[in-house]
């Protein structure tokens, strides 16, 4: 009796490439979905700052680190910023520096992106100033700062506390600090620094040495805490 003939095997289907890059695409989405969901998550008032930040509407100040003074009261610092809305409170021993804090939302400095300005006072005086600089205006923040105080007089070469510093010194001897990096995680940001003649004598804000390493500044305090 004759066999049936057997049914050859089909072909398998010809791979679209279109589909394949579309799924990559989409697996790419995906994953970087995934990644923004794990920072908001592991860092909710960093993501809560630059969400105000980007819907806010805020003001933006002018003014140049080096008129900055440690003869300033509190009464100075809001007569001379009058139309920023700041909010003081004494600190608790070990929270953020000096004895009193003063804060106040912005939305630039000095033409480049700024989220916020920090000023710290002790024993009434001003004495320590934080200038945060959202990630993507760090580029245009140096260059304003290379502009106004030339060439930084000291670079770290090696991170301290997970930063490196570019440092100027001010004429009246006081100190400026900005990173020298982009921060890795995109909800962070960089703060440029500015450190009191009278808190520099206290404590050297540069030191001689190879390559004229600055020294460390504490790194700047969460202003929104």
């Amino acid at each position: 009796m004759p066999q049936p003939a057997s049914t050859p095997p089909r072909p398998a289907p010809a791979r679209d490439g279109t589909t394949s890059w579309l799924s990559i695409t989409l697996l790419g989405v995906l994953l970087l979905m995934l990644l923004a969901i794990l920072l908001v998550l592991s860092h909710p008032q960093h993501a809560r700052e630059y969400k105000l930040y980007l819907s806010e509407q805020r003001p933006g100040v002018t003014f140049q680190l080096d008129e900055l003074s440690p003869t300033w009261t509190e009464a100075d610092l809001r007569a001379r910023f009058a139309d920023l809305d700041w909010r003081c409170y004494d600190n608790r021993p070990g929270e953020y520096l000096d004895d009193r804090s003063c804060f106040a939302d912005v939305q630039s400095f000095n033409g480049h992106g700024a989220m916020g300005l920090s000023f710290y006072f002790k024993a009434g005086r001003l004495n320590q100033a934080v200038v945060n600089v959202p990630w993507w205006s760090h580029w245009s923040a140096l260059r304003g700062l290379e502009a106004q105080y030339g060439p930084p007089l000291a670079s770290q070469w090696l991170p301290r506390a997970g930063v490196r510093l570019h440092g100027w010194q001010l004429a009246n001897g006081g100190g400026v600090f900005f990173n020298r990096d982009l921060p890795l995680n995109p909800l962070e940001w960089n703060a440029i620094f500015w450190r009191s003649a009278r808190e520099c004598a206290l404590r050297p804000c540069f030191v001689d040495g190879p390559r004229r390493q600055g020294t460390p500044v504490p790194a700047a305090p969460d202003p929104t805490n």
